[in-house]
Order: structure tokens, then sequence, then C-alpha cells
């Protein structure tokens, strides 16, 4: 009966631990950073990045212009490309 029990016990990690298999994004955290400057490109200041993290299936991209005082969040699908900023 032990032996059920741990053999039971060791599939079931085995089955859990497969599941747990993340995809790689398709793009990467640089082309997250391209797509946020393009999209925010204006004719008076620079758009600098601040900060870029990966959480779920988008990169969370946190950008300035000082120039003319913008500043903000976008959210960058990994698998698309799409910009979201909520």
């Amino acid at each position: 009966m032990r032996k059920i029990i741990i053999t039971l016990c060791i599939s079931l990690i085995m089955v859990m631990s497969g599941c747990n298999h993340k995809s790689m994004p398709k793009i990467s955290e640089e082309q997250a950073k391209s797509i946020v400057l393009k999209s925010h490109a204006k004719n008076i200041g620079k758009v600098e990045i601040k900060s870029v993290s990966h959480k779920g299936n988008e990169y969370v991209v946190k950008w300035e212009n000082k120039n003319n005082c913008e500043n903000g969040t976008d959210y960058i699908n990994d698998e698309n490309g799409k910009t979201s900023i909520c």
C-alpha cells in the first residue's frame, strides 16, 4: 500500500511540474522598448525608458519625456506587441 501511495505522489508531482511550463515571449525586451519609443515620439523632447519588467504575458515599460512633462506606463503584449496603457 505504501508503494502505491509513493508512486501516485511522484506521478502527481511530475504531472504538476509539467503543467507549469511557460511559453517564451515572441518579442524581446528591446522590441518592447522600441514600440514604446515609437508610440510616444513627439516633436518636443525625447522619450526615455525608465524601467522594463516582464509580468505574466506582457512587458511593463515605464517611460518619461521631461521636456514636455509627460510620463507613463505602457503594457506590451509579449505575443503580438500590442500596446495598452491600462
